[in-house]
């Protein structure tokens, strides 16, 4: 009888070969993913340097809209805001933010009731004004308790706030009419500013820009709110020309004023810039800028 053969060396070698193929599958697979990754990461890294572009350009847009009316107090909206406008690979809508609002007629000296304004927009349903730049010459301090869309309900006029005031005055169509709030914190007689200090929240006042206190102009580059207090950031003292001076907790705190010194105007436009993704989605990006004149 003839005897059979298994041959095992030719099923050895499938077996391995069985064994690469699935290994180069692995890899191959590995590296179609990492490619993939990459490629998203890329489009990522393009697609969020595209939007701060887009969002920088809305920004620049939002200035050459202030350029070509510079009444911004006279403004009837609070925020101004530019609705989505497409530009390059995507689109940036905009809100341009006013810390102030002005007179539409004269207000006779003393008296009590509506005032009309352009707008109350931001402004709370009731707190202190500012009517006119000096308060110690034709402005004074007043009390609201009511608003309508363009009107003022006032309760008390030449009021003393943290120690400060004046008499009543008469008051032109046009004046400057400014929000106020009041110093959470003392801060010493010197051009040298803290990291931070902290005022009574306002909805009115701009996420970064320029606070009057007793005559002195003060800058912040950013700012952040809780539990009623406000912490202004990114301190410079003794801006365009103004001294320091010693400022008591409860004084008086406006936006920048109209007054002797230069600039006189500040509005704050926050741009958002939107690119759609392939993949992933839209990318935003968020850039805000404080413009003065």
């Amino acid at each position: 009888m003839k005897e059979r053969r298994y041959d095992n060396q030719r099923g050895a070698s499938l077996i391995i070969a069985i064994a690469l193929l699935l290994v180069m599958g692995i890899i191959s697979a590995a590296f179609v993913s990492m490619v993939n990754t990459e490629t998203f990461i890329s489009m990522n890294q393009s697609g969020g340097q595209q939007t701060f572009f887009i969002a920088e350009g809305g920004v620049e847009f939002g200035q050459r809209s202030l350029a070509q009316n510079l009444d911004w107090y006279r403004s009837a909206v609070d925020p101004i805001l530019i609705p989505a406008t497409n530009l390059g690979a995507g689109s940036f809508s905009a809100n341009i933010n006013l810390p102030a609002t002005m007179l539409r007629s004269q207000v006779p000296s003393g008296t009590l009731g509506t005032i009309r304004v352009y707008t109350t927009d931001r402004f709370p349903a009731n707190g202190n004004l500012q009517i006119e730049d000096d308060i110690t010459g034709g402005g004074e301090f007043v009390t609201y308790n009511g608003t309508g869309p363009t009107t003022f309900t006032i309760t008390a006029r030449g009021v003393s706030i943290g120690g400060i005031s004046n008499g009543t005055s008469p008051h032109s169509r046009g004046d400057v009419v400014y929000p106020v709030t009041t110093l959470s914190v003392a801060l010493v007689n010197s051009c040298t500013a803290p990291a931070s200090f902290t005022i009574a929240t306002h909805p009115k006042f701009l996420g970064a820009g320029t606070v009057d206190i007793e005559g002195e102009e003060i800058s912040y580059t950013g700012s952040t709110t809780a539990g009623g207090t406000t912490t202004l950031t990114g301190v410079t003292r003794c801006q365009n020309g103004t001294a320091s001076a010693a400022h008591n907790l409860g004084r008086p705190v406006t936006p920048m004023l109209v007054d002797t010194t230069s600039p006189d105007f500040e509005a704050e436009v926050i741009s958002t810039g939107t690119v759609g993704l392939p993949i992933t989605g839209n990318a935003a990006r968020v850039v805000r800028k404080t413009v003065q004149r």
